[in-house]
């Protein structure tokens, strides 16, 4: 009875894993007016106009992608895109949390929310850890060192939160 039970259990697994599989899958959307109120608020968060030649593109509920403008005019061809472009960063509650790639491309333009470590501080952020720092900054920031752009964190209470994602650490 017991051995039936958990046969029944794995059949449901494998029948609810299958339907995953099948649904049609997450698609881009392009939508003008969503794209205008984004770049209005990359501009707000980070001082950002947007960049020229770059579209942005909405990905699932709140994931933002950025093509070049070349790539949107072809995108516009395919019906339902499953993905396109760079992951930019991601619409949250209390703003933009850019990607890594995304805090390169947007923060050498950013003059708000930017904080600079030392560098002990850049090495520390470099392997994960949060920082604390004296800034009155709060929300989601820039990180840099010097020139480099080294990612997106979230300062609250001066504290600096890392999303430098474990793939990218040394």
């Amino acid at each position: 009875m017991a051995n039936d039970s958990a046969c029944l259990s794995e059949k449901r697994s494998k029948k609810r894993s299958i339907e995953r599989m099948l649904k049609p899958p997450p698609h881009v959307e392009l939508d003008e007016q969503w794209e205008a109120e984004i770049w209005h608020l990359i501009g707000t968060q980070f001082g950002v106009s947007p960049l020229p030649g770059c579209r942005l593109l909405r990905s699932g509920q709140r994931r933002i992608r950025l093509v070049s403008q070349e790539a949107y005019q072809l995108i516009r061809l395919i019906p339902k895109p499953e993905v396109a472009g760079l992951y930019l960063g991601e619409l949250g509650p209390s703003g933009i949390r850019l990607s890594l790639d995304g805090s390169q491309l947007i923060g050498p333009h950013a003059t708000k929310q930017v904080i600079s470590l030392s560098s002990a501080q850049a090495e520390a952020w470099l392997k994960g850890e949060n920082i604390d720092v004296e800034d009155r900054c709060r929300g989601y920031v820039i990180v840099r060192h010097q020139s480099d752009i080294l990612g997106c964190g979230s300062l609250s209470g001066g504290r600096l939160h890392n999303f430098l994602p474990k793939d990218r650490r040394p």
